[in-house]
């Protein structure tokens, strides 16, 4: 297969990191210089740039952009309490986990009804809630979109998601996903009262039912995996979504579902210093592996073993392979400059 073009895919990559509207603003009023990033600066071909460009964390100011626009939003659903509502605000998403590869990158926000609780079974209330959770949810949906809608009226508002109202264009900067819920109290929540354990229950509003999840203690996970590997969990997660990203084909693999995959990966084969040809390697031979292997790849399940990765509407085995290709051939495009350059798999690269 022919060499990738790794000026163009250098180009992508910049172009998703770089928030050309905020550049341009303070550019203009003098008050910015363009960022140059550290992977930028390596005197290294192109291919072990644009990985270890891809491995890097989106610049905080950028993903501030992201979060200042998600408390707009915030701020007009606050209207919420004016019409009666207890509601609390929580984020969710690969924006906050840091995993993410767009400085315009998307984020959710739970909008979540706290006149009411779920509690994991074997719990019972000692005062049932008297409501009926499903309509009230409804209604709260009904309610944001109301709302949504008048306060932000250039924007395209779309209500036909199953799971979240979503807003974008308008004076909004980037796109928001509203989703209402209600708290989800664990057996580990009530235990140790750790916020990271409570999870909550989202509305289906098209099947109208909900479903539980725990975001807070996934993104716990994701943290925990990141800091006993060197910071090289999440740098070969968002290395694997570039990919996905700049391949021809289209890899269904969900963000999720790569964090989840790569969540298997042995720590020790993360654990290589600054040998960014070795981790695709490892990651390589960990990707292979879990293809081959029907019995371990049927069993793993996402980090909070909540469901199983590949399962009906998750991941398949195809969409793995299409991955698996791309990666492949990123290591053999990395694997030919450092011989031409006389270096090895170990070569150290410090960005």
């Amino acid at each position: 297969m022919a060499k990738a073009n790794y000026s163009n895919r250098l180009d992508a990559l910049k172009n998703r990191r770089h928030d050309s509207e905020l550049i341009k603003k303070a550019f203009a009023e003098g008050q910015y210089e363009i960022l140059t990033e550290s992977y930028e600066r390596i005197k290294e071909p192109k291919t072990i740039k644009y990985v270890i460009g891809a491995m890097q964390p989106v610049d905080y100011k950028y993903t501030k952009n992201t979060l200042d626009e998600g408390e707009r939003v915030k701020n007009q659903l606050g209207k919420l309490a004016e019409i009666g509502y207890e509601i609390a605000f929580k984020y969710q998403g690969s924006v906050t986990n840091n995993t993410h590869i767009k400085a315009h990158s998307d984020i959710d926000i739970l909008t979540i009804h706290q006149e009411f609780i779920t509690l994991e079974p074997p719990q019972k209330a000692s005062i049932p809630y008297r409501g009926d959770p499903v309509q009230d949810l409804c209604k709260l949906r009904e309610d944001c979109y109301s709302i949504l809608s008048s306060a932000f009226y250039a924007a395209e508002i779309d209500n036909t998601g199953a799971k979240s109202i979503s807003l974008k264009g308008g004076s909004l900067r980037r796109k928001v996903d509203v989703v209402p819920s209600n708290w989800y109290d664990t057996l580990k929540y009530t235990e140790t009262k750790l916020d990271y354990y409570r999870g909550v229950m989202v509305l289906d509003y098209k099947n109208k039912t909900r479903i539980s999840n725990t975001p807070f203690y996934h993104n716990k996970l994701l943290d925990d995996k990141d800091t006993n590997t060197a910071g090289n969990y999440k740098k070969v997660v968002r290395l694997l979504k570039t990919l996905k990203a700049d391949a021809e084909n289209d890899i269904g693999l969900s963000s999720y579902d790569i964090a989840a995959l790569m969540y298997h990966m042995k720590n020790s084969d993360y654990l290589i210093k600054n040998s960014p040809l070795l981790l695709i390697f490892n990651s390589l031979n960990f990707l292979k592996s879990v293809y081959s292997n029907e019995f371990y790849r049927n069993n793993l399940s996402v980090p909070d073993n909540s469901r199983k990765i590949f399962q009906a509407n998750g991941a398949t085995l195809n969409d793995l392979r299409l991955l698996i290709i791309e990666l492949d051939n990123v290591y053999q495009d990395l694997l030919d400059d450092l011989i031409k350059s006389g270096y090895n798999i170990d070569k150290q690269i410090i960005a």
